[in-house]
């Protein structure tokens, strides 16, 4: 099974912010912890936003969080958000 890394990239994000509930993570925390590409991090956070897995603020204090606990969030569900339905 080969596995986009897209999808890894965005199973390692929602790991990371698990690991480091309750706080917010910042993008750059994100991807330096997990050695992802900034620009591509950008994208599968906004991805992960849209389909309601995490949450964000902006400014100073701002970052990610998960939006449901981090056992209510499955492979399946960050999957969807960031290549699509499973077929």
């Amino acid at each position: 099974m080969h596995i986009p890394a897209r999808v890894d990239y965005a199973v390692r994000a929602v790991i990371e912010l698990a690991a480091r509930m309750p706080g917010s993570v910042t993008r750059q925390q994100i991807a330096e912890s997990q050695q992802i590409p900034g620009k591509f991090l950008e994208a599968i956070m906004t991805s992960l936003k849209a389909a309601g897995v995490v949450r964000s603020q902006r400014g100073p204090s701002g970052g990610y969080w998960l939006s449901r606990p981090a056992d209510a969030i499955t492979v399946a569900d960050v999957i969807r958000a960031v290549d699509g339905p499973l077929a």
